[in-house]
């Protein structure tokens, strides 16, 4: 979801809703002689507040399993999870009147400020990650298409090794001697990068070792062979390419299996703490 003109509203909301808290807290931090706290009538209200916000951005996700429910839109409920969820920090910490607190309080406002900075982290990552997936890549393919996008560059590539060499493993007939450099090139090296799933350490995923590699195999191959491995450099980079897509695609998704988690997490302490406030 970007950030565009649709949210100016929200922000404009959020800004006053902000600043006429803020002024609330100065006027109700200035007239307490111990200073605020979280005990307080004005604490409590300004706890009852941001929990309450924090409990409506996270219906967001019940809103998601039920996609038919006619209660707003998508569009409204992302908008209200970004804006409120901001909205609740300053909240908070005037509730807690920018203290520590206890051992709860303190686990509670640290999983609180992880919360809101993956959640940060998650709008910034829809925002330029599409963007920058679209823009650095020649070829846009989905996550699920990978294997099969992975298929065919490498059958384009065999083809155009057998074309030179007559097959790509050996025997004792069909390749000439000078070609075996370049077949043993893509057996070994070439090849298994074009796989759908490749290990971090593979040299030609790094760009400049990728040039340096087949720089070497330039001065290696007989001229016949040049075109070919010119080709070959293409389909590699383009399998880069997709590497780096996927690494994106991944950022893009599933930062959410440490948002959603965390933001359970931040509701459980939360209970806690209104549980032990009331007892204790």
């Amino acid at each position: 979801m970007l950030i565009d003109k649709g949210h100016r509203l929200w922000m404009i909301l959020t800004i006053i809703a902000f600043a006429l808290s803020a002024c609330l807290y100065a006027i109700y931090a200035a007239s307490s002689p111990n200073g605020p706290s979280g005990g307080s009538w004005q604490g409590m209200a300004f706890g009852i507040a941001g929990t309450a916000l924090m409990v409506f951005a996270g219906l967001l996700a019940g809103r998601k399993k039920l996609p038919r429910l006619p209660i707003g839109t998508a569009s409204f409920w992302l908008k209200a999870h970004i804006w409120l969820g901001l909205l609740s920090v300053p909240l908070i910490l005037f509730h807690a009147g920018f203290r520590w607190g206890g051992l709860l309080e303190q686990m509670l406002l640290l999983v609180f400020a992880v919360v809101i900075a993956s959640g940060i982290a998650g709008v910034v990552f829809q925002q330029y990650l599409p963007r920058v997936m679209k823009d650095s890549t020649s070829r846009e393919a989905m996550f699920e298409q990978l294997p099969h996008v992975c298929s065919a560059l490498r059958a384009t590539a065999d083809e155009q090794v057998v074309a030179v060499c007559g097959s790509l493993f050996p025997s004792a007939d069909d390749t000439p001697h000078d070609q075996e450099n370049l077949r043993e090139f893509y057996v070994e090296v070439v090849r298994p990068f074009l796989n759908a799933k490749i290990d971090k350490h593979e040299p030609l995923l790094n760009v400049a070792r990728a040039s340096s590699v087949f720089s070497q195999m330039h001065r290696a191959v007989p001229a016949s062979a040049r075109s070919t491995l010119t080709r070959l450099v293409a389909i590699c980079d383009e399998r880069r390419e997709l590497a780096r897509q996927v690494r994106l695609y991944k950022w893009l998704h599933y930062w959410l299996f440490f948002h959603v988690p965390l933001s359970l997490s931040l509701l459980v302490l939360a209970i806690a703490h209104i549980i032990a406030s009331v007892y204790y």
